[in-house]
């Protein structure tokens, strides 16, 4: 799943990537419908891509193996199912969450598309809003435990979903008293724990089977960004901060000013180290458990960094794809697509996958 597990880390401890340059092992330009600015997912051999859409591609060679039309955004989350012989990806749109078919239904070769892909739709009760620059970002689910933890857009709620049926398992409501006042961000779930941000101040902790709160914290600062559950405690970032949460009771560890004004960033967190842009000027690294500036690398724009082997791939402001060395902060390579934005990549044997608008990359070390 995106992030690499339901925590949210963004590290793949077993996997490892390009280190000096890339070339492009292959590309698949895509059929008109797709728009691809979300991160894919590997299963196996097969990379999903989703944007209006899920393209299914051979991770080896980049060939089709199939395709659907859809209101689908967000990067899939996998999950086992016991109905059916293959799993389901569960996808957000702006008007809800949709269950997907990994095996891609029955194909009509004419149409260069599958039926029998939708399992399933949990519709929001609102229509989708579109604003100026088109319909707000959806929130990558998280499949953990068999089930599916994500926000249903147009609530202010947050659901546990069957994977089989969509079936609501418990649902949680912020601002009851508002329609819509709560922006989530991806939850992350450790320890049978699930941990939700949103908009303004809130940190909870639900417990994953029920959906019985745990704790709650008002931080001081109303933007907060999708968090990370760590064995230490849980990374909360903000606008212009870091915290560290006690994943027990919500107590502030320690908190770590970084003078940023970041609004889109996801941090990453490997080997007791955070990675987190400021979107001014810098990408930082501190000790998970204290806080402690380790290093700050010249990086500008907001990112979701991924971790593997001790390289730090970013991309910056949706354009260029930086590789950094985790433990010095010294910057290994740069690679800038031909085509923009450019997806946060993933990474598995040796190679980068990431959707690139129109058409899905598959990176290798340069020769």
């Amino acid at each position: 799943m995106t992030r690499c597990d339901p925590a949210g880390t963004g590290h793949h401890p077993e996997a490892s990537g390009p280190k000096e340059g890339v070339d492009i092992a292959w590309k698949h330009d895509t059929t008109d419908w797709f728009l691809g600015t979300s991160p894919p997912i590997r299963q196996a051999n097969t990379i999903y891509a989703v944007g209006n859409g899920l393209l299914a591609l051979d991770s080896k060679t980049g060939v089709q193996q199939f395709g659907r039309r859809g209101p689908y955004q967000s990067s899939p989350a996998r999950a086992r199912t016991s109905m059916y012989n293959t799993d389901t990806l569960a996808v957000t749109a702006p008007s809800g969450v949709f269950g997907l078919n990994t095996g891609g239904g029955f194909s009509i070769p004419v149409l260069n598309e599958s039926l029998g892909v939708e399992r399933w739709a949990k519709n929001g009760p609102l229509p989708p809003s579109i604003g100026f620059f088109g319909p707000a970002d959806s929130i990558s689910p998280v499949a953990a435990r068999g089930t599916i933890y994500t926000p249903l857009p147009g609530t202010n709620s947050v659901v546990a979903l069957d994977p089989n049926n969509g079936e609501i398992l418990w649902r949680r409501t912020h601002h009851k008293d508002d329609a819509v006042s709560t922006e989530f961000n991806r939850p992350a779930v450790k320890d049978g724990v699930v941990f939700v941000t949103n908009w303004p101040y809130q940190v909870t902790a639900y417990h994953a089977d029920t959906g019985e709160q745990h704790w709650q914290r008002e931080l001081d600062e109303q933007m907060l960004h999708p968090p990370v559950a760590t064995e230490d405690g849980v990374v909360v970032p903000s606008r212009s901060k870091v915290y560290l949460l006690d994943a027990s009771d919500g107590t502030v560890l320690w908190k770590r000013t970084l003078d940023g004004n970041a609004v889109e960033s996801t941090p990453a967190v490997a080997n007791k180290t955070i990675f987190v842009a400021d979107e001014r000027e810098s990408l930082h690294a501190l000790d998970l458990t204290t806080g402690k500036p380790l290093w700050t690398t010249p990086f500008n724009g907001p990112t979701a960094p991924v971790v593997a082997d001790g390289i730090v791939y970013a991309v910056r402001s949706a354009f260029s794809l930086v590789a950094i060395d985790a433990t010095s902060g010294e910057k290994r390579f740069e690679y800038q697509p031909s085509q923009v934005p450019l997806s946060s990549p993933i990474v598995g044997d040796g190679v980068l996958y990431a959707a690139n608008r129109n058409r899905v990359i598959a990176l290798e070390e340069a020769k």
